[in-house]
This record gives C-alpha cells, structure tokens and sequence, in this order.
C-alpha cells in the first residue's frame, strides 16, 4: 500500500467517526484537537470555523442538537437525511441504495450496519477500506454513487447547519471527494 493510500484510508475512517452522532466517549477535546491540527495542516483559514480547543458540555450539546436537527429529526421535516436514496431517488432505502449495497458486495464489503447501505457514514467507512486497498474502487464509487447525491446534501448542511463543527466536517468530506482537476485547481493561486 501506498503511503497516500494508507493517509487518505486514514482521513476517511476519521471522516466516517466525524459523521456519527456526537457522544462524549469519543466526541471529546482528543478528537476536537485532531480535527484542528487535520485543518491547521491542510492550511485552513483558522478564522472560518468557529470550533473551540476543547470540548465542553456545551458545546457537545450544541452540536448534538444541531445533528438532530440536520439529519435525524427536525421540525417540519430532517433538514439534510444522510442517505443517497434520499436525493436521487426521493425515497428512503430505494433504488440508489440496492445499487450501493450491490457495489458492496462485488468488492467484498459487509453490508449488514445498522444503516442503509447508502448512509453517509457506511460510504465514508466503504471508501477508508478501498483506499486502503489503492486498486481504485474508491475513485469508482466516489464518482458513479458519491458525488451524484452529496453535493445536493452538502449545500443543505451548508446553509442550514448552526454548528461550523457540521460545516467543516462536509466541506472536509467535500474537499476529499472533489475531482482530482477541480482540486488541482483550487489549489493553484
């Protein structure tokens, strides 16, 4: 494996815990430094998000009710549901999911989470793996069943989202999941 490969593996399993739901056993001031010093390295404007260097009842509830509220259930209806089916099929667990969980198991990848298959975090957990791998599944799945539903999810938990700790974790996921050209572009001044 590749040391890219092994990194990106190691960014998206970190990726897939950022999008779980907050609790202090792991959503603790440890993870919170991890995320700061992942954004310091990636030269992040430390002005654009406002997250704190520890992680206080507070703020744990702050965000708890935020991802309640953005992907579980907010009144009058989920603002952002996490789950690929939603915005290309416009139903829970359809079609895009029975694809999703076919792509799974062609390459090996337990299916049998509490989630669906197209859940935000199972796909998070499916690319650290491929990764992993570096046979270039990861970049297939990214394209053909990622990018199609994310970035509709993405601008959602962009607008609605009252916690930037919400905010940084989709534009990271966004950052990591963009087009290798797009990235190159953005990235030269």
């Amino acid at each position: 494996m590749s040391q890219e490969a092994d990194q990106l593996s190691r960014v998206f399993n970190f990726l897939a815990q950022a999008t779980r739901y907050p609790q202090a056993d792991w959503f603790n001031t440890e993870f919170l430094t991890v995320l700061n010093s992942f954004l310091k390295q990636l030269e992040v404007d430390s002005g654009q998000y406002d997250l704190p260097a520890e992680v206080s009842e507070q703020f744990l509830e702050d965000v708890q009710v935020d991802y309640t509220r953005l992907f579980i259930n907010g009144n009058p209806h989920v603002i952002a549901p996490p789950y690929g089916s939603m915005y290309i099929d416009g139903s829970l667990n359809d079609t895009t999911a029975d694809v999703t969980r076919t792509f799974y198991r062609k390459h090996g990848f337990d299916t049998t989470t509490q989630e669906f298959p197209d859940h935000l975090t199972t796909e998070l957990e499916f690319l650290s793996l491929e990764f992993k791998e570096d046979n270039g599944v990861a970049q297939e799945f990214i394209k053909k069943l990622f990018l199609p539903w994310f970035e509709i999810f993405r601008d959602k938990v962009l607008a609605e989202a009252a916690t930037d700790y919400n905010k940084v974790v989709v534009d990271l996921i966004d950052f990591f999941t963009r087009p290798e050209t797009e990235a190159a572009e953005l990235a030269t001044p």
